[in-house]
């Protein structure tokens, strides 16, 4: 069941809520707007954050958590509103949706499922720049077209860019992309990586570096 933090005041918002996303199959935690609220998403990592906006101490405790990069990765955030709440400057600014009272439940169940989902699929993509490597469906995108790649080439751009900055020899990559009983020479490494150049370094943009004499790695490139 996934997991989801509600930091709400105390009230009959608070045990509706609960009450609701427990018939709908979610773990609630519950958390008050002033409690130490970071340092619990971090050890406790929900799948999900409703946040109940009620003035500037929740509006503060938003652009926390929104502002963290620990937290944001993992844990999306819902911000339940009123529709005086919304047409305030900043309104709902630093969540990744939200949803105005009174509101339907089956509503904020499908929200809630939808962004869940989402940051789950999101765990599923490596991206390194302009690369994306779609792990569950073996699609890698380049400045978000689809780029064309036989089976090895997609194992060895994806053996590279797991492990970023590290340098592999030809002799490593042969028994980790092809295998131990794999026969075929250094030159077969040389030969998928040019080709893998010419699909994927498109616009004049370097991923994989080699390193003379050694092999080759992939370049370290900022998130």
């Amino acid at each position: 069941m996934a997991s989801v933090l509600l930091i709400t005041k105390e009230n009959e918002t608070a045990v509706k809520l609960r009450s609701e996303l427990t018939k709908w199959g979610f773990t609630c935690l519950s958390s008050g707007i002033k409690d130490k609220v970071i340092d619990r998403v971090i050890r406790e990592a929900p799948e999900l954050i409703i946040l109940e906006m009620d003035g500037q101490v929740s509006q503060n405790l938003l652009n926390d958590l929104a502002g963290s990069t620990k937290i944001r990765r993992k844990s999306p955030i819902i911000a339940l509103m009123t529709i005086e709440a919304l047409n305030q400057p900043g309104g709902y600014s630093g969540a990744d949706d939200f949803i105005v009272r009174p509101y339907d439940e089956r509503e904020l169940v499908a929200r809630a499922r939808r962004l869940i989902q989402k940051n789950n699929r999101e765990d599923e993509i490596l991206r390194r720049g302009d690369l994306a490597i779609d792990l569950a469906n073996c699609e890698v995108r380049v400045e978000g077209k689809i780029v064309e790649l036989t089976f090895k080439e997609y194992e060895l751009l994806k053996f590279l860019a797991q492990d970023q900055g590290r340098v592999f020899s030809r002799e490593t990559l042969l028994n980790k992309v092809w295998g131990y009983d794999y026969f075929g020479g250094d030159r077969t490494v040389d030969v998928h990586v040019r080709r893998l150049r010419s699909k994927i370094e498109i616009s004049g943009q370097t991923f994989i570096e080699t390193v003379r004499n050694i092999g080759y790695r992939f370049k370290k490139i900022k998130a």
